[in-house]
């Protein structure tokens, strides 16, 4: 009698059970599937970006500067001037010869409340250049290096506030772009940074033998070339390896959480 009124008892438990999950499996699914999945996925699309950012961080500690005449392959980190091997080209604002330039524009929106920049001309230009010391000098292959080069010159205008005319001559042969909306003046921020010959800089980067000499790239390294000195490139990296492991942690756990509440409460009515 006890066996059987026990075979009973766990029987409708069973099917119980068996109703609620089938009904909560299917609405913790619909949950994890639209909110914890996706998170999870941004968190692991991070991981590698983070764990890059990190390897690179470390190099870029553990090596030390080396005078240019005791460079060898491998990752490197140099400090000198530099040296155009070719006539440089002019800046667009201001028309200095230069091996590298950054001419940026940016223009103010406004959608509801908020108020944020957009490009509105974005125009780079980096070309081969020598780096010297009183070592020897090596050939830089800027490529798509990252250049941490500060602006050399700034300027804005906007409603009340005209464009110098040369800088809107120069955005209208240069570009087809102009300062001014139908009306009014368009809100406008302009910067230009340039390396020219005889700037110091500080470059990390991987030298490597190119037709048979020497020179300085990116690889294990990345190339960056910097006017703010070592700290500066570390510095940055730090904080990239700050916000790529924030993002990986953060949308990772976040996934992980809202996907274990979406089964709890779908298959048991809890949390």
């Amino acid at each position: 009698m006890y066996f059987a009124e026990f075979g009973v008892s766990f029987g409708l438990q069973i099917l119980c059970l068996a109703a609620i999950t089938s009904e909560g499996l299917i609405a913790a699914t619909i949950v994890t599937v639209v909110f914890g999945i996706p998170l999870i996925g941004i968190g692991l699309y991070h991981r590698p970006k983070y764990k890059k950012a990190k390897i690179i961080h470390q190099l870029m500690l553990d090596t030390e500067t080396t005078a240019i005449g005791s460079l060898k392959p491998g990752p490197v980190e140099i400090r000198g001037r530099v040296s155009s091997s070719m006539p440089p080209a002019p800046s667009p604002w201001a028309q200095k010869p230069c091996v590298f330039y950054h001419f940026h524009v940016e223009q103010q929106r406004h959608q509801e409340n908020n108020t944020y920049w957009v490009d509105y001309i974005n125009d780079r230009r980096s070309d081969p250049f020598l780096v010297e010391d009183e070592t020897g000098s090596v050939d830089i292959i800027p490529g798509e290096g990252e250049f941490e080069i500060n602006a050399d010159h700034f300027t804005r205008s906007g409603m009340f506030n005209d464009a110098p005319e040369d800088l809107r001559a120069m955005l209208s042969t240069r570009y087809g772009q102009d300062t001014q909306g139908l009306i009014f003046n368009k809100t406008l921020r302009y910067h230009e940074c340039i390396l020219e010959n005889g700037d110091e800089i500080y470059i990390f980067g991987e030298v490597k033998q190119k037709d048979g000499k020497l020179v300085i790239g990116a690889g294990e390294m990345p190339l960056i070339i910097s006017e703010n000195g070592e700290a500066s490139g570390e510095a940055n990296y730090a904080a990239k390896v700050s916000q790529y492991r924030g993002t990986y942690y953060g949308f990772l756990i976040f996934g992980l959480v809202i996907s274990s509440l979406a089964f709890l409460v779908g298959l048991f009515g809890v949390v």
